[in-house]
Order: structure tokens, then sequence, then C-alpha cells
């Protein structure tokens, strides 16, 4: 029997990591389920923010990497509606997967083809976490019009969405209404087996790390100004990792940066390939990340799986860690609490911080390994 052919859209893919999560998800869905779908990837050739293609890639035509995966790379001059057009004819693929609500030529393009041309060809759109309300306030006006254009014309009519959670359901049938298709499946991990390293961690004494795009919707500054009010026999070290998503956000950060007290070090350290995100977090206590809304958040579950114990915002799926001692889930509103929670963070004893770095280390693979999260992913195409 042959497998059914999956023809997936998304703006950056491997080799490409600065565009974070979504580059993630797809891969790690691939991974999972390549012997019973025939994946193939549209994609862009080069990076987030990049304007040089990938080394060792070739541009516009199919080429195969190791695991049997096919990926198209165009080049921004080659990506037109013809050449998508003749591309989905040509694959006549059961399934178009779609990882974007707003990207005009990797969903807004595919989606009026098939509307226009193949109207009966399945769809299944991931809006990874777009609709959001953390999300929709960033440029809300645009955001608003193009959405209730879009349901004017029916562009999102007749597909299936891909909710990473129920609470991500809930925004998409809060969108376009409650008889929406919807299938919740939570994102997929990459296949790996934590293992337990411990740390040294000294009262009184914390490393820190940020692990994302830099962003206005990664919130990095209250984060700032709650360990700026630390008492001063508290040393900290805030290494802050990922791609400048926001330039002028990064300015606002970089200006509080440098007022920083003499116990709490910052340094900006770039962005670093998905490969190396294990091996540097195993060198932190904590990982932080007070972000206005993640439909999943791979780092928090790479954090734990590296036996770091995460700081994050109840913006998330991941709720009531500190019950699970894995870490805590900070009210967004409650700057207060933050800064309760990273004082609590740096003034823990070695024997707690191993009970807690054990407790995340066992959460990560429970997610890593959830047998059921394989299953819902199946779904998706059937």
């Amino acid at each position: 029997m042959s497998r059914k052919k999956i023809l997936v859209f998304i703006d950056w893919y491997l080799p490409g990591y600065k565009a974070g999560g979504p580059i993630q998800s797809v891969a790690n869905m691939i991974e999972h389920l390549k012997d019973e779908f025939d994946f193939a990837v549209v994609t862009s050739d080069t990076d987030l923010h990049e304007k040089e293609p990938y080394k060792n890639i070739t541009s516009n035509k199919w080429t195969t990497a190791p695991d049997g995966t096919r990926t198209y790379y165009f080049s921004q001059g080659a990506l037109t509606s013809k050449a998508l057009k003749e591309l989905i004819y040509a694959e006549r693929a059961d399934y178009i997967y779609l990882n974007s609500l707003f990207s005009l030529k990797f969903t807004l393009l595919p989606l009026y083809i098939r509307k226009k041309y193949l109207p009966t060809r399945k769809v299944v759109l991931a809006p990874r976490g777009m609709l959001g309300q953390g999300a929709l306030n960033i440029k809300p006006g645009k955001k608003k019009t193009f959405l209730f254009a879009s349901r004017l014309i029916g562009l999102y009519k007749d597909i299936n969405w891909h909710a990473s959670t129920h609470l991500e359901e809930s925004e998409i049938k809060g969108v376009f209404g409650k008889k929406t298709k919807v299938i919740t499946a939570v994102n997929l991990t990459a296949h790996r087996t934590p293992h337990f390293q411990q740390k040294v961690k000294k009262e009184n004494e914390c490393r820190l790390v940020f692990i994302s795009r830099i962003a206005s919707k990664k919130n990095i500054l209250p984060v700032l100004f709650a360990l700026y009010k630390l008492p001063s026999e508290i040393k900290v070290t805030f290494d802050i990792y990922g791609p400048i998503d926001d330039a002028a956000y990064w300015q606002q950060c970089e200006e509080v940066i440098r007022s920083a007290p003499s116990n709490i070090q910052i340094s900006y350290r770039g962005a670093i390939e998905n490969a190396q995100v294990q091996q540097t977090l195993s060198t932190y206590h904590f990982s932080v990340l007070y972000t206005q809304h993640e439909n999943f958040g791979h780092s928090i579950v790479e954090s734990m799986a590296a036996g770091c114990p995460v700081i994050i915002s109840d913006q998330t799926p991941w709720r009531n860690l500190a019950a699970k001692k894995c870490g805590w889930d900070v009210p967004i509103t409650d700057e207060n609490k933050l800064f309760e929670v990273l004082k609590q963070a740096c003034i823990i004893s070695q024997g707690e911080y191993d009970e807690w770095s054990h407790s995340a280390l066992t959460f990560a693979s429970g997610v890593i390994n959830d047998k059921n999260a394989i299953e819902a992913n199946r779904s998706l195409f059937r």
C-alpha cells in the first residue's frame, strides 16, 4: 500500500534555525512519521533575515535528504504563483500542510491556488500560535482587518486546522466559528534519551539562560527589571541566545542592560543552531522565557530535557510546574511574582536544585515519549 503524500509549505526549514519553533515542529513530525507518510517540503533557500542561500543546497529543484525527505528550496526570484501552481499540480499530494496564518507565499498563495484550481485537495493548516491573544495584540489593526476579509471571501473554508493544544483549538474556533474543523495534536519533540548531569549550584548564585527569538512577544524586559531588584549579595549570570527579530525592541533591552548592577552579568551570545541547544542548556541552572504567548514552546521542553528547570509565563501550555518541581509558570501580569521566583531560584541549595533538575528531566521524558501525541499527529492526515 503506497504512503499518502504530504506536501508541506513552510517559510523557513532545515538547515535553517533562526525562525525557531515551527522549523522544529515540522522536522520532528517528519522524523516521527516519515515511515508512514511521504513528506515533501517546500520552503525558501535562506534562513530568517538572511540574504545568502544555505550552503550545500541547490535552489529551485528537489533535493533528497539522507532520511529520504524531499525538499524544494525556492530562491526569492523564482517563487511565483505560476511556479507554485506548477509544483502543486506536479506533486498530486493527498494533503497540503501549511504552517503559518499570514505568510503570503507559503500559505495564502497555496490556499488561493487550491481554492481556484484544486478545491477538492485536502488542506491542514497549523497557525503556530498566531491566533493567541498575545500574538494578535502585535499589530492588531492589520491582523483584524485581514482575518475579517479572509472570512468574508472564504479563504479558509473547507480546510482542517491543526491545533497544538486544546487552548489553541478554542482560539481557532473563537476566530473562525464553533463549527470549524480542528484536530488537536500536540507538537512532537525530537527523539532523544535525556540523562541527568549534575551542575554545581551554590546558594545566592545562579546561571540563567534565554534561548529564543528576540522580539517583544518574548518579553525579556520584565525579566531584566526583576533581576535588578535582587539584593546585592545574589550573583547572577544571564546569557541571551537567539536571532534579533525585532531590532527596536532589542535596542530597548540593550539600554536597560547597560544599567545592570554589578552583581548581575548579562551577555548576548548570538543565535545558535538547534544541534547546539542541548549542550548549551546543560551548563545553566534555569531557563527563562516570560513570553506573551506560546502555542507549544520547544525551548521549554528542550530546557527540561537538559535537566534545566524553567521560569516561564502562564501563557504557554505548560502549567502548574512548581507542583511538579520542574519550574514555575508565573502570571504574565504579576511582575512581583516574577521577582520572587527569580530570587527563589537564586537562593536554592545544591540538594534542592538536584531534586528540581531531576524532576524537570523526568517531566520532559514523559513529553518526548508520549505515544498519544504521535497518534494524534497521525490523525491529521486521515
